[in-house]
C-alpha cells in the first residue's frame, strides 16, 4: 500500500488578510508538494476565491459543492485505482504580527470527473474513493471562514491532506 502526504498550507498556501480603513481583502493561493514519491500527483487547477465582502456576521461561507468561488484540485494517478483520503476538518490561525486570528471549517466534496454539481461531500474521515479510468479524481474546497476576530496582518498555517492507496 503506497502511502501519500501531501500538505497544503492553510487553506492552500497562504492566507494574507490586510484590514484598510472599512476595506478587508484577502488572498488566497495553492500549492501541493509530494512528500513520498509514488505514481499520485495533486494538481490545483483552481485557487479558493474569496473576498471579506462576502462576509456575513463575520463569517464568509462557500460551498465546495455549489459555488464557483471553491478551490478546484485534481488527483492523477493509477486508473482504476481505490484509495482513500483524510483531512483535517476544523483550523485556527494566528495573526502572525500580533492579535488577531481566523477560525476555518473546510468542505470537501469529489467526484471522478471535472462535475462539481455532482460531487459528493466527503467527510474528514478516512474514506474510499476510486480514481476514474482516465486516471483523474476531482475535488473542490470550500467551508466556513470566521474573520469576525481577524485583525490586520498575515495569517499562515496548514492544510493537511493525506492520499492513500488501499
Amino acid at each position: 500500500m503506497k502511502f501519500l502526504r501531501y500538505i497544503v498550507p492553510y487553506i492552500f498556501l497562504l492566507l494574507a488578510l490586510s484590514l484598510q480603513a472599512q476595506k478587508t481583502s484577502i488572498s488566497i493561493k495553492a500549492q501541493a508538494t509530494v512528500i513520498d514519491k509514488a505514481e499520485i500527483e495533486l494538481i490545483t487547477i483552481k485557487y479558493l476565491d474569496i473576498d471579506a465582502g462576502m462576509a456575513v456576521n463575520g463569517i464568509i461561507n462557500v460551498s465546495a459543492k455549489r459555488d464557483g468561488q471553491a478551490g478546484v484540485m485534481m488527483v492523477k494517478g493509477r486508473p482504476e485505482a481505490n484509495f482513500r483520503i483524510s483531512f483535517t476538518p476544523v483550523v485556527e490561525i494566528q495573526n502572525s504580527a500580533g492579535k488577531g486570528s481566523l477560525s476555518l471549517k473546510y468542505e470537501m466534496c469529489g467526484y471522478p470527473s471535472d462535475n462539481q454539481g455532482a460531487s459528493e461531500p466527503i467527510d474528514a474521515a478516512a474514506r474510499t474513493l476510486k480514481i476514474n479510468s482516465d486516471g483523474l479524481y476531482y475535488f473542490w474546497l470550500g467551508g466556513l471562514i470566521d474573520i469576525s476576530k481577524a485583525r490586520p496582518g498575515k495569517y499562515e498555517g496548514e492544510f493537511t491532506l493525506e492520499i492513500e492507496y488501499i
